[in-house]
């Protein structure tokens, strides 16, 4: 049709290049190094209106710190007319664990799994749920409910539950809810399954093929429940199934997100790529041929560690792809919906955190006393097996 170029035009026009550029911005999370915001940071929170950023060891000092430099964020370096950003972190207990002392340290997960227990995994939800809170941070990239039935894995093992899809599911749902209660958001990962690969995607590409039949018996098993039990935010997985696309790893493909993720499963919340300078993507995909592929299959948030600086150059190609039509207006929209609807719930914060108030809701003793349960597996006297 010779009219639809010009048509794109004209609607790209009266979007206004600005509201594109900041509408891009809203979909982008990235991390910085140091204890306090660069200026470079800065400057791409109030050019972009950047849709959040990732704290890793590398930020966190103390609790105070942590809450100084969230306040920072939210309320010193955002302008007034830019939404609220997505303050996140990897906390998932046991070795993924960016934070120090006095925070409280819980084991891996598989002790959870062990244990067997609903009511301790919502306790254990709750706990972690309310010490992000206290900081500032308003999402939790956690639970794992990757199904772990792959000995040979070199990336999941004790960050899963189990290798029964059923305790993933039981325990994934109730941590979801726990951390949530707290008014922090959960984000389950990785989808479509981490569990049955043999390769780590930090360093490669995990390449498998099995069947959608096979998944929905065990990987699909937890996703679909927490999906049920109203999880906010699901994080996809670099993983190349050929059974599911023959061409794209699960971030990049849209017959995996839009198709099995949001169509089969309904999950129409917020989806979460993994982080986009993982080997297992920039040695196959450009920056720029990612970042277009993912927001096309249907992915909200793209995570950027931040240590390469391709984010720039993502953003500026889906500026352009918008522009000529590579990407529809439509699309991007419809993520930013779902992202402010998440910010609504999670992110709105009317005034600073008081900085002097963080020790009651940290390390308190009866957080200790749950996680060395955990440790050793001890069931709640009401859930202990009848003698």
């Amino acid at each position: 049709m010779p009219g639809l170029g010009v048509t794109h035009i004209l609607l790209v026009r009266l979007a206004n290049i600005e509201e594109i550029k900041k509408l891009v911005g809203q979909l982008f999370i990235v991390g910085f190094n140091g204890e306090a915001l660069p200026a470079e940071f800065k400057k791409l929170i109030e050019e972009y209106h950047l849709g959040g950023t990732i704290y890793f060891k590398r930020n966190v000092v103390s609790p105070a710190q942590l809450a100084e430099l969230s306040n920072d964020i939210q309320f010193s370096c955002r302008p007034k007319d830019c939404p609220p950003l997505f303050i996140s972190i990897d906390h998932e207990g046991g070795k993924v664990n960016r934070l120090v002392k006095p925070f409280t340290k819980f084991p891996g997960n598989d002790y959870l799994g062990e244990l067997g227990s609903p009511k301790v995994g919502f306790e254990f939800g709750m706990i972690i749920g309310k010490e992000l809170k206290a900081v500032g941070i308003n999402v939790n990239y956690a639970p794992v409910v990757d199904v772990n039935t792959n000995r040979d894995n070199p990336v999941i093992r004790n960050r899963s539950f189990s290798s029964d899809p059923e305790v993933c599911a039981k325990l994934g749902s109730t941590v979801c809810r726990g951390i949530q209660k707290m008014g922090v958001m959960s984000v389950a990962k990785h989808f479509p399954g981490h569990g049955d690969t043999k390769e780590d995607s930090h360093h490669s590409l995990p390449k498998y093929a099995k069947p959608l039949s096979e998944l929905k018996q065990v990987e699909l098993v937890p996703f679909l429940r927490v999906i049920r039990s109203r999880v906010e935010g699901v994080m996809t997985g670099h993983l190349f199934n050929t059974e599911l696309d023959t061409e794209f790893p699960a971030t990049l493909s849209e017959k995996t997100i839009a198709g099995l993720l949001r169509s089969e499963l309904r999950f129409s919340k917020v989806v979460f790529s993994d982080d986009m300078e993982m080997k297992a993507i920039l040695d196959h995909f450009t920056p720029e041929q990612a970042a277009l592929l993912a927001v096309n299959a249907g992915v909200d948030a793209l995570i950027y560690r931040g240590d390469e600086k391709i984010h720039m150059g993502a953003m500026e190609a889906l500026i352009r792809a918008v522009e000529d039509g590579a990407l529809p207006l439509a699309k991007l929209e419809a993520a930013n919906q779902r992202i402010l609807a998440a910010k609504k719930l999670y992110a709105e914060s009317k005034s600073p955190i008081d900085i002097t108030d963080i020790g009651n809701y940290i390390g308190l003793p009866e957080h200790f006393q749950l996680a060395d349960k955990i440790l050793r597996k001890e069931l709640p006297a009401e859930e202990e097996p009848s003698r």
